[in-house]
């Protein structure tokens, strides 16, 4: 166990952590006996007295004259004792200056003397000045696997495999024994991953919620096995200041599902937090609540109280706060309405909490009446929360002795309660003890069985292979990677003669266009994709744009003047479009009076890019265009007329005025 009188205050001396040439240190070690000095310290050396003499704190004026990166900070953090913390003296994100806090704290030294500044840490860190660095959760990662690499073997290697594996399952199983003794005893939750192989385990892996000196199990590597016990580390560096401030005592309202609500309120009926989260884990509802203070009861709206809830409860060991009846909604809607939500599951932990509150918020105004002045209100009610009296409370954060009735009628009043109390405790825990060992006998038994069937299954196995049977088995898998590649082919043959068809199928529409071209039944019509240059471009380069050819556009959109120039000089005998096209493309082809039509007028029957008209539609439509051209074209001969008589008309009067 670290020691809390034992402080070790470190500065760089020589070098930098990173030059080639490995850096070296003063060390002042600071005990109640008086300080001692060590000069030019390797790195590797100061490792090894922390170790003999583990130190409580490890305090420095800046943690980069250790390591000259994060990766190589983790690396020491992982050398040290459990227990031993690194201070940086001079703060956390914000430095300050080592010289002004020991002006602050009546100290002097000598800046150009490593030793003294080395001592000047120490003693700042005896007195809690400083930051703590962070660099782990408390959570902690153990991993048993093998020491020793199988390789390839002979004739035994099944067999030494089988040991291999059995011993790492033999470890697996004593590890988890203890996480789960520590899961009843302490609450203490963990998650498991296990890969089986040949024989027993091929490894496994713990994450337990819980800081490493919690945790009895030791990082070793014996015969076979070898297990790793490691910190989880965090996304990035943090600070802890060593003085903390003083943390609220809480009374936390859970409504657990999916999404999680909280309402976080005081001893004094405030709320401090409301929160709803979806997919949030116990270990991160934990952290959140922590981070605002101490909860003293984790409260509920149903009864019983949930597993989750109890979960949570127990990570703090606080006072579980179920009402005596589920809570309705109308009455949660009255309890959380004057602290506001946002949804219902924050409503309903507000309503939980405010619950409890009003049900104990006589029971805090007398505590607070009855306390002398200068003691801590919240701890006294803590305590009386717990099963305290007041008075006891009181003496036991003074540190008095209580002045109470006779020895013999506290015992008659007292003690049978308490020997309840912890009776109950002990059932409790050896009912929880029971429960997990029937499931491990139920496991065990399981596997057993598993194993019988195993072994009849490999015995009857071995008997096949001894009469001849693994030539036959062998033949046989031969036979089905042959089937399976007979499966391919005839998979890859289907989708060629369905891409056959589909080219027939083509070549046969191709012929009857053909056909009907050739007959006169119809008029062929060469298909270009857009009323484009591109596009008509394109059919010119393919298949020639003649005079007398009829094209059909698919899409309309694109075209202007410039394109209708292009067909008119082809001399296109008439254009089909899909859609409506631009309206100075439409004047173009008046002006040119070159026909076109819409294909719900002209229908065409096309493939790719060839296709026909049925002659009485199409000339029935050109007709139609010629008839209309004729009347615009006498029209405008007309307005024309028109105007030249008008305008003859009004020379006229001029002339008689």
């Amino acid at each position: 166990m670290p020691s809390d009188k034992v402080i070790f205050g470190i500065d760089i001396a020589k070098g930098s952590p990173g030059a080639k040439q490995h850096p070296r240190y003063a060390v002042a070690i600071h005990t109640d006996s008086g300080v001692e000095h060590h000069r030019m310290v390797s790195l590797h050396k100061i490792i090894r007295m922390v170790w003999q003499q583990r130190p409580h704190i490890l305090a420095v004026d800046n943690i980069h004259e250790l390591t000259s990166g994060r990766r190589d900070l983790i690396a020491l953090m992982r050398k040290l004792p459990p227990g031993t913390r690194l201070v940086q003296v001079t703060g956390g994100e914000h430095l300050k200056s080592l010289t002004s806090l020991a002006h602050n704290h009546n100290l002097s030294f000598d800046r150009l003397d490593p030793n003294q500044e080395a001592q000047t840490c120490a003693i700042l860190a005896s007195m809690d000045v400083g930051a703590e660095v962070l660099l782990f959760e408390d959570k902690t990662f153990i991993k048993v696997s093998r020491a020793r690499s199988l390789g390839r073997g002979g004739w035994s290697q099944n067999r030494y495999r089988r040991k291999v594996h059995g011993h790492v399952r033999q470890k697996t199983r004593e590890i988890e024994d203890t996480l789960r003794t520590l899961n009843i005893e302490q609450g203490l939750n963990y998650s498991s991953s296990i890969v089986k192989g040949f024989g027993g385990y091929v490894r496994g892996e713990f994450l337990v919620d819980a800081h490493r000196s919690r945790i009895p199990v030791k990082q070793i590597k014996l015969g076979d096995v070898q297990v790793r016990v490691q910190d989880v580390e965090r996304d990035a560096i943090q600070f802890r200041t060593l003085k903390e401030k003083k943390r609220k005592t809480l009374i936390v309202g859970v409504d657990p599902g999916t999404t999680i609500g909280l309402g976080m309120l005081d001893l004094e009926g405030n709320l401090v937090k409301s929160h709803s989260g979806r997919g949030m884990s116990v270990p991160e509802v934990v952290e959140m609540i922590a981070r605002y203070g101490k909860p003293m009861i984790i409260a509920t709206d149903v009864r019983p109280i949930p597993g989750t809830v109890e979960k949570i409860r127990r990570s703090f060991n606080a006072i579980p706060g179920e009402p005596d009846e589920s809570l309705s909604s109308e009455y949660k809607i009255n309890l959380a309405r004057p602290y506001g939500y946002n949804n219902d599951h924050e409503r309903d932990a507000i309503a939980a909490s405010a619950h409890v509150f009003r049900r104990h918020k006589n029971k805090f105004e007398e505590i607070r009446k009855r306390i002398p002045s200068g003691i801590d209100a919240d701890e006294v009610i803590i305590r009386v929360m717990k099963g305290d009296t007041i008075d006891r409370a009181v003496a036991g954060l003074t540190g008095s002795k209580m002045v109470s009735k006779p020895e013999v009628e506290q015992s008659t009043d007292e003690e049978p309660d308490k020997v309840v109390r912890d009776l109950r405790k002990t059932v409790k825990r050896q009912h929880g003890t029971i429960n997990s060992l029937r499931t491990y006998l139920d496991e065990l038994k399981s596997e057993i069985t598993i194993k019988r069937h195993r072994i009849s299954a490999l015995d009857r196995k071995i008997k096949k292979l001894k009469s001849g049977v693994y030539a036959t088995l062998r033949r046989s898998k031969e036979m089905r990677i042959r089937a399976e590649k007979i499966r391919n082919q005839e998979h890859e043959l289907q989708n060629k003669n369905q891409l056959i068809g589909e080219l027939t199928e083509q070549v046969e529409d191709l012929k009857r266009l053909r056909n009907l071209e050739i007959s006169g039944r119809a008029i062929p019509v060469k298909v270009a994709s857009a009323f484009t240059k591109e596009a008509i471009a394109h059919v010119k380069e393919q298949y020639g744009i003649n005079a007398g050819d009829v094209l059909f556009f698919k899409d309309a959109s694109g075209g202007g003047t410039a394109t209708v120039d292009m067909l008119s000089l082809a001399g296109v005998r008439a254009v089909i479009f899909r859609g409506d096209i631009a309206h100075n493309a439409q004047e173009e082809f008046l002006e040119k009076d070159l026909p076109f039509f819409d294909i719900r007028i002209v229908p065409v029957n096309y493939l790719d890019d060839m296709g026909v008209v049925d002659p009485d539609d199409f000339n029935t439509a050109l007709e139609r265009f010629k008839d209309e051209s004729e009347a615009r074209k006498q029209k405008e001969k007309e307005k024309l007329l028109r105007s030249l008589v008008d305008e003859y008309k009004s020379e006229r009067r001029r002339g008689i005025d």
